[in-house]
């Protein structure tokens, strides 16, 4: 009985790490992508913004823009989602061949990344205005350049029309007072058009709010999906223990139990190869 719990318990970590191997690829392949393939990004913003028949031109600066952005997090999704799959690798092997002092070992790196982990979360997740005021700032940054005819200023344009048109219609950060501010006119979101002409009168007329409300919402919203997303990743990363616990504990109880036999029998050989045999079952010797 014991035996097929231990191989059961075998399997199901096999299984779990191949899991979390093929996960941890998955995203370290994601990264790679992000890094690498201007083409993979330029698909993916084109599935995400055909709704707003953006050209290919704006398509491009967007592309550029989201690249220097993620550059970071596309060499985290690679340096950590390698070395997580090689981990997994590592307790799948170990797991196949009975290798307990990897396994062991294993085990004893997969706890403390587990704890990295949770500290990186409640660091990162602490303050969830840190997050909002750092998005908030850069777009205000982009914002003193929209309009500008240089590459970066063309840039900020194209982010900002995206912001603006993405969801419900928004003006500036604050309103058209911030184009008022910044000496230019107002673009078309700020009149609440699609097409023609939009000035300062005809904006202050459309009212359109700013897009501060927008922009700190949706990235509360994206933080909390990326929270839970985090959750159950760290969930994932924890089922394997208690497998690992059990079959560690039923190794140890199947070799004590081994060494009972073997003890046993070590006694019973005795007890029968020698002629004192009624000696060894009693303390009271018996005559022949």
């Amino acid at each position: 009985m014991g035996c097929v719990i231990s191989c059961g318990l075998k399997l199901i970590l096999q299984i779990l790490n191949i899991v979390l191997c093929v996960a941890f690829l998955a995203a370290a392949l994601f990264g790679i992508l992000l890094k690498t393939s201007k083409f993979f990004v330029q698909q993916l913003l084109s599935k995400v913004f055909d709704q707003f028949n953006i050209s290919d031109e704006d398509l491009c600066y967007l592309e550029r823009f989201i690249t220097e952005k993620v550059d970071g997090i596309a060499v985290i999704l690679i340096v950590v989602g390698l070395a997580l799959a090689a981990l997994c690798l590592i307790g799948c092997i170990a797991s196949c061949c009975g290798l307990n002092v990897l396994l062991k070992t294993y085990a004893i790196i997969l706890i403390i990344l587990l704890v990295a982990q949770i500290i990186a979360l409640s660091v990162v997740f602490s303050d969830p205005t840190r997050l909002t005021s750092l998005i908030v700032n850069s777009m205000e940054k982009l914002l003193q350049l929209f309009g500008d005819g240089s590459e970066e200023g063309k840039m900020s344009s194209v982010v900002w029309d995206a912001a603006m048109t993405m969801g419900p219609t928004c003006c500036g950060m604050n309103g058209c007072s911030d184009f008022d501010k910044l000496g230019k006119p107002p673009p078309i979101q700020c009149c609440n058009i699609t097409t023609g002409p939009c000035d300062s009168k005809a904006a202050q007329s459309a009212n359109v709010p700013g897009c501060r409300d927008k922009i700190v919402t949706l990235t509360a919203s994206n933080m909390q999906s990326l929270l839970i997303v985090s959750i159950c990743a760290i969930l994932l990363q924890v089922s394997p223990i208690p497998v690992l616990c059990r079959s560690h504990r039923d190794c140890d109880a199947g070799g004590l139990h081994v060494n009972k036999l073997w003890r046993q029998e070590i006694i019973d050989v005795t007890a029968i190869s020698t002629p004192f045999f009624a000696f060894h079952l009693s303390n009271t010797p018996t005559a022949f």
